[in-house]
């Protein structure tokens, strides 16, 4: 089928990153998922990209003075934010979603991007809802089993339900990740009952207008539910189908006897995407009875590449003295947010990402004593800075956030920041205005990565794990690949940056240039452009959506 006005790519997610004074994203997927949108705007590629209106709970992170990180709530009104309710005529659009016993009303709000792209929110707050219904999706992945299974189900059937309201029959379905996945609910459910179709012929139909992007092998990110908890919710749904509740979901049943949402999407979806070469490779050798397709991930560069660095004619002074502007912004932000300010002078190393154990933040303060004297060099300074978020019941995740603090406190004082409430905005100033990105999970875990794309973008060198997209590039002359062995990375990152990082960026001209390194600088923005959400989009056309 043609993509048209009429006839649009129906993007589904958990969460989506158009910009930060809107609390629906968590991090790298939404992010990526707003980045999607833009860059199908700006190919005029029409897309309607179908989320949930969360309502800022938790979604502020607070340091106490203790180091802990708690959750704080966002003030948040949609209309404030851009956002304007959907509406037919004089009257807005609700659509009903089926949640066991009760019927719950979603209202719908927009933000258009521009003619050719709309993001849907589906917003259960609302008076047609009992107080419990209308919390529902308050807060983005927080709660019981039981309340993330009924986001994920306002979220798919509710995606459906939406498309058939704005009068729209889209040529295919993308859910991003497996949360959207029940959408496959509602799509046998239209066939059979607009199209009288059987039951099967039904779930053909479905599989065949549904491609699935993977974007993660690691455990917490493929998330399985209690069977019996989804037969509660699948009931209804497989009763007016004429089948059974273990018949809807054996789609999705694993080895173990529990839900997989992962299983499920990839066996509701005609196609599956990688989002990098090696996770590829990791793809194809544990789901091998699927057919999969590379699409590795790209960032929107007129949202994270400062537009100073898409000047190709710059010199070598006129590229270092726009290098050292943005690190002078970068700093004054930082100054902003958090009251300390520091030398933009110094060569800064920054780590800004989702804090979860296997990207391996603590790996920094393997040894304190090796990390103090890196960092209190006074002939080669460095500033460190540090930014990101734990889940909210990631305990360990916590844990790594209170370690740093504490030696942030003490052995690492004054040469090294963290930055509260990593965001879009604070994002976007970190790669511009840093010297060295730095990258270091547990090799084979990161799918992808976006964050080092947007730092290269502008001329951020990368010290880095080859993997996920890092695992594609030879860093021979544009960054420092780490070593792969567990045993090793630590001792490897101190030795890199003793060794390679500090001396080259104080290896200076006579006019106090450090030449080489604004050669890199100058590769990676090179490289950057094999990294931009264009060529995902246009990939996606090319690879998923044909």
């Amino acid at each position: 089928m043609e993509i048209t006005a009429q006839t649009p790519i129906a993007y589904l997610s958990a969460e989506f990153g158009l910009e930060a004074k809107l609390p629906v994203y968590a991090g790298g997927l939404g992010i990526l998922a707003g980045d999607i949108l833009k860059a199908a705007a700006d190919q005029k590629l029409h897309m309607a990209g179908v989320g949930l209106l969360y309502r800022g709970e938790e979604a502020r992170q607070v340091i106490t003075s203790e180091g802990n990180q708690v959750e704080a709530n966002i003030d948040f009104e949609a209309e404030n934010v851009g956002l304007t309710q959907v509406m037919d005529g004089t009257v807005p659009i609700y659509i009903k979603v089926h949640l066991t016993q009760v019927d719950v009303w979603i209202r719908v709000w927009e933000k258009k991007l521009n003619e050719y792209v709309t993001l849907y929110l589906l917003d259960p707050d609302n008076e047609k809802n009992h107080s419990h219904e209308r919390r529902i999706a308050n807060a983005l992945y927080s709660g019981t089993q039981e309340e993330l299974i009924k986001q994920q189900l306002i979220l798919g059937v509710g995606g459906v339900k939406l498309m058939r309201a704005l009068g729209l029959q889209p040529a295919l379905y993308h859910i991003n990740e497996g949360r959207p996945s029940f959408l496959h609910w509602q799509l046998v459910r239209e066939a059979m009952d607009y199209d009288a179709k059987v039951y099967q012929d039904a779930v053909s139909e479905s599989i065949a207008k549904t491609v699935y992007t993977n974007h993660t092998i690691v455990a917490a990110g493929n998330q399985g539910y209690d069977v019996d908890l989804m037969k509660a919710y699948a009931k209804y749904y497989s009763s007016k189908m004429g089948i059974t509740a273990d018949e809807l979901l054996a789609k999705g049943v694993d080895e173990t006897g529990g839900f997989n949402v992962t299983r499920y999407a990839l066996n509701i979806s005609r196609r599956a995407s990688s989002v990098s070469m090696p996770h590829y490779n990791i793809c194809v050798k544990q789901w091998p009875e699927y057919e999969w397709v590379n699409v590795t991930n790209g960032v929107h560069m007129p949202t994270w590449q400062a537009s100073v660095f898409r000047d190709e004619t710059m010199d070598n002074m006129r590229l270092w003295e726009a290098h050292c502007q943005e690190k002078r912004k970068t700093m004054e932000m930082i100054q902003s947010l958090t009251g300390f300010g520091y030398d933009s002078d110094k060569l800064v190393i920054c780590w800004a990402r989702r804090i979860v154990s296997y990207k391996q933040l603590n790996l920094l303060w393997h040894d304190i004593d090796q990390l103090q004297e890196i960092l209190l060099s006074t002939n080669r300074p460095v500033q460190l800075l540090v930014a990101g978020k734990a889940h909210v019941f990631d305990q360990g995740g916590k844990k790594i956030i209170r370690d740093l603090i504490g030696y942030l406190s003490n052995e690492l004082a004054g040469h090294a920041l963290f930055i509260p409430n990593y965001d879009m905005d604070v994002g976007a100033a970190l790669t511009r205005g840093s010297d060295v990105w730095l990258n270091m999970p547990v090799h084979g875990q990161e799918a992808s990565g976006t964050s080092g794309m947007k730092a290269i973008s502008n001329g951020v060198l990368q010290l880095t794990m080859p993997d996920g997209w890092c695992g594609e590039v030879d860093w021979a002359g544009i960054g420092w690949p780490l070593a792969t062995n567990p045993s090793e990375t630590a001792w490897n990152l101190y030795q890199t940056l003793r060794e390679k990082v500090i001396p080259l960026y104080y290896q200076r001209d006579e006019n106090d240039l450090p030449q080489y390194w604004i050669e890199m600088m100058r590769k990676s923005i090179g490289l950057s452009s094999q990294y931009s959400a264009q060529r995902m989009v246009e990939q996606y056309r090319e690879f998923l959506y044909k």
